[in-house]
């Protein structure tokens, strides 16, 4: 009786080449260090603005710290192109200059077995990208307005500075005080605005105080004066007090209404607008950028072993930079109708995977470019 043996596919064509695992393992490595520095750079001149607005009173420190965390999410997705071109290149550089891409080729590695190596990477990192990008991206910016939102709608006396008018809720207070110490006042001026109404107070001292049931945040002031009325009217209220709250911060319920930046990509395709049409092509050009980004980097990478592994990081600075304008130019053509949808910022990348295929052939030599396809004809 013949022995029986089943039709299966061996372990092995499961297994990835030692090619395969030698680009994955190095450009995972390569790439989580790029997106960390890159990362950290870019968030840090954010803090910048953030921690200005709360020093002029704009933000709380809580709400900072939330959009300190979104914005460190929101800043990953985006330097994902670049963090691959910069990885792929200082990979094969370092591989050029240590001469082991030169034993590669000696052993009949040619450029789509690269190819395939790095695709086996950039593969899952598309999939990964492109789910970022079209959900989490959106959801990421809706939080961001919610934490402003709700920020200016809870906006207590933060930031004040002594000496010069302060101006909150979007001029419905204005707030000026000689001298503070804590929440202790001296000398307390303001100015708000309640049902139509106008209303100045002055004070020698107050202080900030917070009810435990409702939340609400008031300035108590004490021994002073308070004028009502309609502007332009002489109608006046005079009022002296002995004690006098004033509401600096009221709980309210806020409703935040996103703008094209902030609507999830499946409200953008039920949209017809350019404005939409630019955000939606936005958003699929991100992962996209990761394939064409992908396809440059080899042929850029090659340099001499004498020039060194970043011997060719300005050439993909320059294309980098070439490609963010086009694609600057392509979203504000396609938001004042210049050009249709169906090109918008597609020609962008059809343009540098060409790019791309003209530095492959010339890496390759274009006579046996020619002598392959001619074999295989």
């Amino acid at each position: 009786m013949p022995n029986y043996k089943p039709n299966t596919l061996p372990m092995s064509a499961f297994k990835l080449k030692i090619i395969d695992r030698l680009f994955v393992v190095q450009l995972s490595k390569m790439m989580l260090g790029v997106m960390t520095v890159l990362s950290v750079i870019l968030l840090s001149q954010r803090l910048v603005r953030l921690f200005s607005k709360v020093s002029a009173g704009e933000l709380s420190t809580d709400a900072v710290l939330s959009l300190i965390s979104f914005n460190m999410m929101l800043l990953v997705i985006k330097v994902l192109p670049v963090a691959l071109l910069l990885s792929i290149l200082m990979v094969l550089g370092r591989m050029y200059r240590d001469h082991e891409m030169t034993a590669l080729f000696s052993a009949g590695v040619g450029l789509a077995e690269i190819y395939r190596a790095i695709f086996i990477f950039v593969g899952p990192l598309f999939a990964v990208a492109l789910y970022l990008s079209l959900v989490v991206s959106p959801t990421l910016m809706q939080e961001i307005e919610r934490v402003k939102e709700g920020d200016q709608a809870s906006l207590d006396i933060r930031g004040i500075t002594d000496g010069r008018f302060n101006e909150y809720s979007r001029g419905d207070l204005v707030f000026y005080v000689e001298n503070i110490t804590d929440d202790k006042m001296s000398n307390v001026f303001i100015q708000n605005r309640q049902h139509g109404k106008l209303g100045i107070t002055s004070s020698k001292s107050g202080e900030i105080k917070v009810d435990p049931k409702t939340g609400d945040r008031f300035i108590v002031l004490k021994d002073g004066n308070r004028y009502e009325g309609v502007p332009g009217q002489a109608d006046y209220k005079i009022t002296k007090f002995k004690e006098y709250g004033v509401v600096v911060a009221e709980k309210t319920n806020v409703t935040v209404e996103f703008g094209t930046k902030e609507k999830s990509t499946s409200d953008l395709m039920d949209m017809d607008s350019p404005r939409a049409t630019s955000e939606l092509q936005k958003r699929f050009s991100l992962p996209l950028a990761i394939l064409t980004f992908a396809l440059l980097a080899v042929p850029i990478s090659r340099v001499s072993p004498r020039a060194g592994m970043y011997g060719n990081l300005l050439t993909a600075l320059l294309i980098y930079i070439i490609f963010e304008n086009f694609m600057s130019l392509s979203h504000s053509w396609l938001v004042k109708g210049v050009i249709p949808a169906w090109i918008g910022v597609w020609w962008v990348h059809l343009f540098m995977m060409g790019l791309a295929a003209v530095m492959a052939i010339k890496m390759l030599g274009f006579s046996y470019v020619k002598e392959t396809m001619l074999a295989k004809k």
